[in-house]
């Protein structure tokens, strides 16, 4: 990728962050103008790891932060990430042919979410607890394992990060199938219908290539399910640093 392409993705990246600000503020006009003064618009991106039947541990993580946060980072993870990758996906990298270079590279992306003060949020279950916990105790209808991590950390997010005025757009990586037919009708029935957090601006789902953003949410994922599996693990030890 050549520098001028690098740079218009940039101010791509920036522009998408910049109209989400301004679509999801813009309520600030229909009530009390000061409002408008006081309100933060959050962005939470979030992804997932672990959540198949066959996995042992499901998580959910993922990272906060303000419209001017977000395109700080962009600016320096676009270029990090080098010219023959367009977005971050930990799953899909070559770790038995390139262990080093990935470990490199993560070593040199994974400060960069801290360095503009993004908060990160990562909720974990085990699937052998929720087995036996939840499953045939409770409606399964809102209650998977990835669900429970996933409304875990909207909650964290409004109770231990967003002020009693803010508003936070959630953000999560596209889901497929059965995952993605139950979320969508929690998002609806609970958190649109309901709404039960004024806070919340929406709650959507978009695929992971989409933007950046979702890149060190997946990082997050990943790196926090492997070291839960095993602390020693080459894949757990890479990115830990």
């Amino acid at each position: 990728m050549c520098p001028q392409s690098q740079s218009a993705r940039v101010e791509s990246e920036v522009a998408y962050i910049k109209a989400l600000a301004n679509i999801y503020t813009c309520y600030g006009f229909r009530g009390k103008r000061e409002r408008l003064k006081i309100a933060v618009l959050l962005t939470a991106y979030f992804d997932e790891s672990g959540t198949g039947h066959n996995e042992q541990l499901c998580v959910v993580a993922g990272f906060v932060g303000n419209d001017t946060q977000w395109a700080s980072f962009v600016a320096d993870w676009i270029p990090a990430l080098g010219r023959h990758r367009k977005n971050l996906h930990m799953a899909k990298l070559r770790w038995s042919q390139r262990y080093d270079v990935i470990a490199e590279s993560l070593a040199l992306l994974g400060p960069i979410p801290h360095r503009y003060n993004l908060t990160p949020v990562n909720v974990r279950m085990w699937h052998r607890d929720h087995q036996e916990i939840v499953e045939g105790k409770v409606s399964p209808e809102f209650t998977s394992p990835y669900q429970l991590c996933a409304t875990t950390c909207i909650s964290t997010v409004l109770s231990e990060i967003a002020g009693p005025d803010d508003e936070v757009l959630f953000i999560f990586d596209r889901q497929e199938g059965k995952r993605a037919e139950q979320m969508n009708k929690l998002r609806d029935w609970v958190y649109r219908w309901a709404k039960l957090d004024k806070r919340i601006g929406d709650i959507n789902f978009v695929p992971r290539e989409t933007t950046v953003c979702l890149d060190p949410a997946d990082y997050l994922a990943f790196q926090l399910h492997h070291y839960g599996l095993d602390p020693e693990s080459k894949k757990a030890k890479a990115g830990m640093p």
